[in-house]
């Protein structure tokens, strides 16, 4: 007698459960967008540290103390471009020179670099 009430299910029942998945579809995919933007943000983070970082210590690994001076130079790294802006400025004291240096990644949609990272530091000539 109780298997007759449970044969199937209506069609009213078949279309709540299609409402309330795809609802479940939804939100998940919202914060898989959300998690992947989060990723991609500190992967290029990521990225415009290291740079920045390997522009100080070659400039501190370079013979010699360079020209105080802005220096500009286009990078491939990763799947992107990058622009390192580094400015070497005079100190008081004549062995050592400060130097900034400012990473920013090309924008793909408007083609305009993005300012990044920037990292400050010191050279000295010994």
């Amino acid at each position: 007698m109780i298997t007759k009430f449970f044969k199937g299910f209506t069609l009213l029942e078949v279309l709540v459960a299609l409402i309330f998945f795809s609802l479940i579809g939804l939100v998940l995919q919202e914060v898989t967008a959300s998690t992947v933007s989060a990723y991609l943000k500190v992967r290029d983070n990521t990225y415009a540290e290291w740079i920045a970082e390997n522009k100080l210590a070659a400039l501190r690994l370079s013979e010699g103390l360079p020209s105080p001076r802005e220096y500009k130079e286009e990078l491939d790294f990763g799947v992107d471009e990058w622009q390192i802006l580094t400015t070497v400025i005079k100190t008081e004291n004549p062995d050592i020179m400060r130097a900034e240096v400012s990473v920013s990644q090309r924008n793909t949609e408007t083609n305009e670099f993005v300012k990044r990272r920037s990292l400050s530091g010191f050279i000295g000539r010994y």
